[in-house]
């Protein structure tokens, strides 16, 4: 059992020396030899637990994942509006890049996008719950009937992948719940369906 935390405990902290290198340097920069040195292992125990860089980008992009659903779980049931779940959603995704290694990691990775391998999936793995609470904001009348819950799912994971790179690049993401906040101020009044207009000012104030 101690030989098995152990394991678990020497993973994670390849996991995360990796995603800190892929956040430095990106996929293509950083070395087996820089992330086990950051780790504190040696090659030879980081090879046991992953043969290759692609299985250790797998492995932070699986964390990307688990936070996904980990989010979801988080707003499911809730009573907020749909349209505020939404605004919401995208702001804790903000705050866990900003606390998690690994998550921002994972990000990066997606806007790398080396061929050959299957980094897509995770702005897929966010589109797909944000079309769904799109569409439940549209049946509850809060975004106009108009809205196309693909495009403006697509146009959201696109906006968040720009924002939280220029952010990053400019302030390692400490001004990136401002720039989150302009951007739905700007959106809002678009979408919001006519006669709602009266809940921007409370779903900005939730971002």
């Amino acid at each position: 059992m101690v030989q098995q935390a152990r394991a678990v405990a020497t993973r994670r902290a390849i996991v995360e020396a990796a995603s800190a290198e892929f956040i430095e340097h990106g996929f293509a920069g950083a070395s087996i030899a820089d992330i086990a040195a950051r780790a504190g292992v040696t090659k030879g125990s980081m090879y046991f637990h992953f043969k290759s860089k692609d299985l250790l980008a797998q492995a932070v992009i699986e964390r990307q994942r688990e936070a996904n659903a980990e989010l979801q779980s988080r707003f499911a049931g809730t009573d907020l509006s749909a349209l505020a779940v939404l605004v919401s959603m995208v702001r804790v995704l903000g705050e866990l890049m900003r606390q998690d290694v690994v998550v921002l990691a994972a990000m990066r990775l997606a806007v790398e996008v080396p061929s050959g391998d299957d980094r897509g999936p995770t702005y897929d793995a966010w589109g797909a719950p944000t079309r769904e609470v799109i569409v439940q904001a549209v049946a509850q009348g809060d975004l106009r009937e108009t809205v196309d819950p693909d495009v403006l799912s697509r146009f959201l994971v696109a906006a968040f992948t720009g924002l939280q790179t220029a952010s990053f690049a400019s302030s390692r993401l400490v001004d990136l719940p401002e720039r989150l906040r302009e951007m739905w101020g700007l959106l809002l009044p678009g979408i919001v369906a006519p006669g709602r207009e009266h809940l921007i000012p409370d779903v900005l104030l939730r971002s």
